[in-house]
C-alpha cells in the first residue's frame, strides 16, 4: 500500500516526468530530457527509490520465506530490517561512488551514469511491484518462480549495464584506468563482500 501511495505521490507531482519515465524502455525521452540535469536527489528520484526499496525489500522477504523458513514469527520487525538493510547497502554504495568520483575529478560523468543506472533499477522495481503482489495475495511461488524472477532481473541489470558503456563506449576508453577501478572497486567488490558475508553465517 506504502509504495502505491508513493506512485500516485510521484504521478500528480510530477506528470509529465511520470510519462517520460513509464515509457523508459520504449524510448530513451526520460533520459535524454531528464538525464542533462541529473540531479539524483530530485524529489521525484527520491519517490521511486522510496518504491524501490519497498519492492526489492518484499522480493527478498518472499525468497527468505520461499528458500529459509515458512514460519517467521514477526514478519512485519523482519521486512523493516531487510528494507532497512537494502537502503543502508545502497546508499552506502553511492556514497562511495561519490567520494571516488570527487576524488578522481570525474563528476560529470558518474553523476550521469548514475542517474542512468538509477531510472533503470527504479523502472525494474516498479514492474517487479506486481510480481511481488502476486506473490503474497494471490499464489505462493515455488523455488522455480523465483529463480526465473532473479533471473530475469539479471539479464535486465547486465543489458542496463552494457547499454550504459556502449553509449560511453568513448569516455570510457579515455579513461579506462578509472573505469576499471571503478568496476572492481564499486561494481564488483560491494556485492562479492555480502555474499562472503551472507554465505559464511
Amino acid at each position: 500500500m506504502a509504495a502505491l501511495l508513493l506512485l500516485v505521490a510521484a504521478k500528480y507531482t510530477f506528470p509529465h516526468r511520470f510519462a517520460d519515465f513509464a515509457m523508459l524502455f520504449a524510448t530513451n525521452k526520460y533520459l535524454l530530457l531528464q538525464g542533462k540535469e541529473s540531479k539524483i536527489f530530485h524529489p521525484f528520484n527520491v519517490l521511486l527509490f522510496a518504491v524501490n526499496v519497498i519492492s526489492i525489500s518484499l522480493f527478498i522477504y518472499i525468497f527468505y520465506k520461499t528458500f529459509v523458513t515458512s514460519e517467521i514469527p514477526r514478519p512485519k520487525i523482519l521486512f523493516i530490517r531487510i528494507a532497512t538493510a537494502y537502503g543502508a547497502f545502497v546508499l552506502l554504495k553511492f556514497s562511495f561512488e561519490k567520494i571516488l568520483a570527487n576524488i578522481i575529478s570525474f563528476d560529470k560523468e558518474i553523476n550521469y551514469y548514475l542517474f542512468y543506472k538509477l531510472s533503470y533499477r527504479n523502472f525494474i522495481t516498479l514492474v517487479l511491484l506486481p510480481v511481488n503482489i502476486l506473490f503474497i495475495y494471490v499464489w505462493e511461488p515455488g523455488a522455480l518462480a523465483i529463480y526465473i524472477c532473479l533471473g530475469i532481473i539479471l539479464l535486465i541489470n547486465i543489458i542496463t549495464l552494457f547499454g550504459i558503456f556502449r553509449k560511453n563506449q568513448q569516455q570510457i576508453m579515455k579513461h579506462s584506468f578509472y573505469f576499471i577501478l571503478y568496476l572492481c572497486a564499486l561494481e564488483i567488490g560491494p556485492y562479492y563482500i555480502l555474499y562472503k558475508l551472507i554465505t559464511n553465517r
